[in-house]
This record gives C-alpha cells, sequence and structure tokens, in this order.
C-alpha cells in the first residue's frame, strides 16, 4: 500500500508552531483547527446515525467503535454498562465526536425520540446487512463479544441485522462488525445521493 503524503508545518513564517497539534491524529486539513473547531466542523456535517455499545469489555473494542464512528462520521457515541474503558485506545477522536454513558434505561428509551434502534447481532431471523431496508437516523447497537445483546436490549430493538459470513468463526469482533455496519450505512447513503460521493 502507497503510504499516505503528510504535509509538515512551514517553518519559514516565523511564527511559533504548537509541534503537538501536528502531532495529532487528524487529517491535515485539520492540523491547524483546535479541537473545538473540529468537533463543530464535524457535527455540522455528521451524518444522521449513531452507535451504541452494551456492556462491552474490551478497551481495544471501545476505541475502534469510536475511531470508526469519527471515520464514517457519526453524529454521536452512546455506552450502556458499568465499565470504565482506558481512552488511550481511542486515539483522542472522543475529542471530536460525541461519546456518552448512559446511566439508566430510562435515558436509552428516550433516544428512541431521536433514533431508530437496530440491533447488530446474528441471532435467528436477523436481516443480512446487504438487503437490509436501512430506516431514516438508525442507532446501530452492538453486544459484548460472547453474550451479543442481552434479551432486554433486543426487546427495544426495532429491526435486526447480521453481517453474514463464510467460514467457520461463529462472529465478528465487535469493533469490526462496527466498522463494517457503519461502512455499508455511507456508503447506502452516496449510492441513494444523499451524500457527496466516497474517496
Amino acid at each position: 500500500m502507497k503510504a499516505k503524503l503528510r504535509t509538515q508545518p512551514d517553518l519559514s513564517t516565523g511564527k511559533e508552531t504548537d509541534f503537538r497539534l501536528w502531532e495529532r491524529n487528524v487529517i491535515d486539513r485539520f492540523k491547524d483547527k483546535s479541537e473545538e473547531e473540529i468537533k463543530a466542523e464535524l457535527q455540522a456535517s455528521a451524518y444522521p446515525f449513531a452507535v451504541c455499545m452494551e456492556n462491552w469489555a474490551g478497551d481495544f473494542n471501545f476505541g475502534t467503535l469510536i475511531r470508526n464512528a469519527n471515520a464514517f462520521n457519526a453524529k454521536e457515541v452512546f455506552y450502556v454498562g458499568d465499565k470504565k474503558w482506558d481512552r488511550r485506545a481511542a486515539m483522542g477522536v472522543y475529542n471530536y465526536t460525541p461519546v456518552q454513558w448512559l446511566s439508566d434505561i430510562d435515558q436509552l428509551v428516550k433516544l428512541k425520540e431521536r433514533y431508530v434502534f437496530v440491533g447488530c447481532d446474528n441471532l435467528p431471523g436477523a436481516v443480512p446487512l446487504h438487503s437490509f431496508a436501512m430506516p431514516e437516523c438508525p442507532l446501530f447497537i452492538f453486544g459484548s463479544e460472547g453474550t451479543g445483546l442481552t434479551p432486554a436490549m433486543q426487546e427495544l430493538c426495532q429491526h435486526m441485522v447480521e453481517i453474514p459470513m463464510f467460514g467457520s468463526v461463529r462472529s465478528l469482533n465487535c469493533g469490526t462488525a462496527s466498522g463494517i455496519v457503519m461502512w455499508e450505512y455511507v456508503r447506502r447513503l452516496q449510492a441513494e445521493g444523499q451524500v457527496e460521493s466516497l474517496p
């Protein structure tokens, strides 16, 4: 794979340069912007979907989902459960993509005022992702590895989708699954002409 060309700060201007800005994990056009400026721009252009983690345990998966949410410009990220996660796994993207902990079921249910709950789990009756009719403003919900979505969460979901697999494993890594679902959603928006063509 060809290495991505990265720019460097211009030292010829005589201005003081904060090298920490150039070390952040952001694309070049955001290098000179503050965290608040980046966050505001992403929120203004965010796609109309969000993601939710239920009872996740692994910090790597936490970080991967949040990075995926940022990469595909989700509006926001929610988490249901007691785990305190190690933010280092997210490479700082939580500074730009909102991550909110939901402390009780009432807070979760209130999200139905804004989102359609779409459970992502390989359960009986789940619709294959490629043939699923995406609703407006979906909240994609992912359960923990090993147990998947809890029965209570399954009851709250208005739709259930699964990612078809063709090998011997029974499930995908949670972080990987979240990236596939988000990519497919944004791809559909592009195919329907709702967003600019993807690169």
